[in-house]
């Protein structure tokens, strides 16, 4: 790796042309840029991006009742778990969580993120008086330790016929690790 990255550096240098290039400074960039890539190749990112398969009925929810997004398009890291719609920080850091919630035809929801059971976003699809969609997103910056649960779920008011995920929306749950 090292040969690699004083090669990259050489070549680097003479392409510009550049007398004063700082031969260790740049050798330091790349190889550090080098060791970053080879540590996402090796699994240490997080992140993932999970959504709602169907409608969901609003006769079948209840307050605080857990969201649970059943599909599964990435899932870096194996912090989400589509069985209990629940998110498990793999390790600390700082985490982006999104939520994205469609509700349809004088229906409306509350829709809460929380991190171990404490409300920390809170977003509302209200449709109630009228016949067409209505889409609420929010997204939510967490710092987590290593263990820390993050979920979705319905918050202190909803009601009418249906919160929609389909070909035409998608309800999703989504994050990834920052730093």
């Amino acid at each position: 790796m090292q040969r690699i990255c004083i090669f990259v550096v050489l070549s680097l240098c003479v392409a510009y042309g550049d007398e004063s290039c700082d031969r260790k400074e740049m050798e330091d960039t790349i190889c550090s840029l080098c060791s970053q890539r080879k540590s996402i190749q090796s699994g240490h990112q997080i992140a993932f991006f999970s959504y709602m398969s169907k409608n969901i009925p609003i006769n079948t929810i209840s307050k605080h009742k857990t969201l649970v997004y059943d599909r599964v398009e990435t899932n870096a890291g194996k912090g989400y778990d589509a069985r209990s719609g629940q998110f498990t920080a793999p390790e600390s850091g700082l985490y982006v969580f999104h939520t994205s919630t469609t509700a349809l035809d004088k229906s409306h929801s509350t829709i809460e993120v929380v991190k171990n059971g404490q409300v920390k976003d809170i977003s509302w699809a209200d449709a109630m008086d009228h016949n067409d969609r209505a889409v609420a997103s929010t997204m939510t910056i967490l710092s987590l330790t290593k263990g820390d649960i993050v979920s979705v779920r319905v918050g202190i008011t909803y009601g009418g016929n249906l919160l929609e995920s389909n070909q035409y929306t998608r309800m999703s749950f989504s994050g990834f690790k920052l730093s």
